[in-house]
C-alpha cells in the first residue's frame, strides 16, 4: 500500500477507535440493584493461549494453498498475557478455556509437528504437568499447543486466587469448551507419526469435571444458587427476575459449552451454553452479531449472551470496528475479544472499552 493511502487508512480508523471512545463510558460503576443482564463485560477469546513459534508459523504457511480459508495459519498469530494481568490490568470479565479430556495423563505431552521442523525443539520439563491425569488446556495439540495454563485445574486455581483477593469484582463469566476432535481424528497418516485422537467427554469424566469446579473456585456462582428454589432457571427470571449486581459481585459463572456438553448435569455446579427454548438455559451462544444481531436483540431479556467483536486477527489486520459496532448495537452482554490490548505487529487495532457498561 502506498503511503498516501496507509495514512488515510490509519487515519479512518481511528477516528472511528475515538468515535467510540467517547459514546462509551469506561469502568463505570453502577449501583447493585441493576440486574445482572443488564451489565456487559469484555472477554478474552481462547483466555490461555500463546502464539505459535515462527518455525511453526513459517512451516504451516508451506501448506496455505490447501487449507480452507478457515484454516488459514495467519489465524493462530495472537497471545494473551496471564489470566491473572488480563482481570487487573485489563479489566478482563470474561474467559474462554478449551478442555481436552486426559484420563490416563501424557497423552499430549509430545508435540509432534516439530518432527517435521529442523532445530526446533520444546523443554520438555516446561510441560511435565501434561504427564499428569486430568483436563489439559490446548488449543490445537501438537500444533499449537503454547499456553499460560497446561491444566483446568490450574487455571481454575489462578481465576479463584485472584477473585478471592478482589471480593468486589463484577460477576466473571468463564467458557469451557470441551474439545472432541484432535489432528489424529483427521487423518490416519497422522496417527503414524503420533498424532493424538481426542479422548470424548463422557458423563463420568464431566462429573469429575464438575467436582474441580466445586473444590477450585470457592467464588463459584451455583445453577442451585440461581434457581433460587424456582423449578427451572426461567422460571426463576420470570417468578423473581435476575439475580441483581449486588448479588452476584464477586463471583464466578462457569458455563460450559462443546463436545459432549450433553452429558455435563442438567443442574449441575456449572451452567450450559443450549437452546432458547431449553427452561434450564439461560446463556446463548451468538459469536456473530452481524448475522445475529435480530437474535440477540429479542433473546437478551431472557438470556445472557455471548458474541464476538473479532475473529481469527481478520478485522485486526485491517482496522474493521463494523463487528464491534454490531455487538455494541445488539446488547449481547458478553462481549470477546483478542485484542482487549493492541498487537503491536498487526497494528493499532484494540477494542475501545473495559470494565462494563449498561444500557
Amino acid at each position: 500500500m502506498r503511503s498516501g493511502l496507509m495514512a488515510v487508512s490509519i487515519f479512518k480508523a481511528l477516528l472511528v477507535l475515538a468515535s467510540f471512545v467517547t459514546s462509551t463510558v469506561v469502568a463505570q460503576e453502577f449501583h447493585d440493584s441493576i440486574p445482572m443482564n443488564e451489565i456487559r463485560v469484555l472477554a478474552s477469546h481462547n483466555s490461555y493461549k500463546i502464539q505459535p513459534t515462527l518455525r511453526t508459523l513459517r512451516f504451516l504457511n508451506r501448506f496455505k494453498s490447501v487449507l480452507s480459508e478457515e484454516n488459514q495459519p495467519f489465524q493462530l498469530e495472537y497471545s494473551h498475557v496471564p489470566i491473572t494481568e488480563q482481570l487487573s490490568t485489563y479489566h478482563i470479565r470474561g474467559l474462554e478455556l478449551d478442555v481436552y479430556n486426559d484420563p490416563k495423563g501424557g497423552r499430549y505431552f509430545k508435540h509432534r509437528l516439530n518432527l517435521f521442523i529442523p532445530n526446533q525443539r520444546v523443554r520438555e520439563d516446561k510441560y511435565k504437568a501434561l504427564k499428569e491425569p486430568g483436563f489439559k488446556i490446548i488449543h490445537i495439540p501438537d500444533i499449537d499447543y503454547q499456553t499460560n495454563n497446561l491444566t483446568l485445574s490450574d487455571a481454575l486455581l489462578e481465576l479463584n486466587e485472584w477473585s478471592m483477593l478482589n471480593p468486589m469484582h463484577a460477576p466473571i463469566f468463564v467458557n469451557i469448551e470441551l474439545k472432541g476432535s484432535a489432528l489424529g481424528d483427521e487423518a490416519g497418516i497422522l496417527r503414524l507419526f503420533g498424532f493424538k485422537k481426542a479422548i470424548p467427554f463422557d458423563s463420568n469424566s464431566l462429573k469429575l469435571m464438575d467436582s474441580l469446579f466445586q473444590t477450585r473456585l470457592k467464588t463459584i456462582y451455583r445453577t442451585t444458587d440461581f434457581l433460587n428454589n424456582e423449578r427451572t432457571l426461567q422460571d426463576r427470571i420470570l417468578y423473581q427476575g435476575w439475580p441483581t449486581l449486588g448479588e452476584v459481585r464477586g463471583r464466578i459463572f462457569v458455563i460450559v459449552q462443546g463436545s459432549g456438553a450433553s452429558s455435563y448435569p442438567e443442574l449441575g455446579v456449572a451452567f450450559k451454553y443450549g437452546r432458547s427454548d431449553n427452561p434450564n438455559c439461560i446463556f446463548l451462544l451468538c459469536d456473530d452479531p452481524r448475522t445475529k444481531e435480530m437474535r440477540i436483540r429479542q433473546e437478551r431479556s431472557t438470556h445472557i449472551i455471548r458474541t464476538r467483536t473479532d475473529a481469527g486477527t481478520i478485522e485486526a489486520r485491517i482496522n474493521d470496528y463494523g463487528r464491534l459496532s454490531k455487538a455494541l448495537e445488539s446488547g449481547a452482554q458478553i462481549l470477546s475479544t483478542d485484542y482487549y490490548k493492541p498487537d503491536p505487529t498487526i497494528g493499532f487495532f484494540v477494542i475501545p472499552f473495559i470494565g462494563f457498561i449498561p444500557y
